[in-house]
């Protein structure tokens, strides 16, 4: 069924404001019919179930979207070159991804100019949570370099996994530290994911001392588009059963 998001704003009663993109896309993409319906994703977690009237979503019925994970992951990816970026941000929305910080870390082999993509990235986002029935549009904030992501993770996160391919004997594994992670009732994760040439030793050491946990994925390195989306289906199936 097609599947729009809205605002707190544009709810009303019994009735639901699109703006002019919907409109366009119901009405000219999808020559949706008049007493065809469609859903419309709010803000409080219920999908509504519409028909078109004009710019108006008329609400024929709401349910509670169920279909959001109860951890709330950020991925802090590091910018990859090309459409690799972008398979991660779709699968990563697919899995169940709250929201992607693009970071800067020393190795990437992009420049800032990738800034210029972000529009890009919320319209992957934004057909992905469309296509996989999410109740709402994971965000997809600006691009930072490593250190502010660092600084973000510890300001917002209760726990922080530092996935590494140089992970010592001392370091734990993934798995290990999700089962603490459940036992303890930490929901507030976010994951560092590095580029191409991975994580310098310098990045895990700031992380590290920021409070992040270095884990191990096992003995096969992963390349940066697979890792994400990886660790994050490990993380929900983990702490979602």
């Amino acid at each position: 069924m097609i599947r729009l998001f809205a605002n707190k704003e544009q709810m009303g009663d019994g009735r639901i404001e699109l703006d002019k993109e919907s409109v366009h896309y119901l009405a000219d993409v999808m020559r949706i019919k008049p007493d065809e319906r469609f859903v419309v994703a709010d803000p409080e977690g219920f999908d509504n179930f519409c028909t078109l009237e004009g710019s108006h979503a008329v609400i024929v019925d709401r349910k509670p979207n169920n279909t959001e994970p109860l951890a709330n992951v950020t991925l802090l990816q590091s910018i990859s070159k090309g459409e690799r970026m972008d398979l991660t941000i779709q699968k990563a929305v697919e899995l169940g991804v709250s929201r992607i910080v693009p970071v800067f870390s020393a190795r990437c082999v992009v420049t800032p100019k990738e800034n210029r993509k972000c529009d890009r990235w919320r319209k992957i986002a934004l057909e992905a949570a469309r296509q996989s029935g999410r109740g709402r549009v994971p965000e997809i904030l600006d691009p930072v370099k490593y250190k502010d992501a660092v600084k973000y993770a510890k300001d917002s996160a209760s726990l922080m996994i530092f996935p590494w391919e140089e992970a010592s004997s001392e370091d734990v594994s993934l798995k290990s530290c999700l089962n603490g992670a459940r036992i303890s009732g930490k929901n507030d994760i976010t994951v560092f994911i590095g580029p191409e040439g991975g994580f310098t030793p310098e990045e895990s050491a700031l992380a590290k001392e920021a409070g992040a946990s270095v884990v191990t994925l096992g003995p096969r390195i992963l390349r940066t588009e697979t890792a994400g989306p990886a660790v994050l289906a490990m993380i929900l199936y983990e702490l979602e059963l």
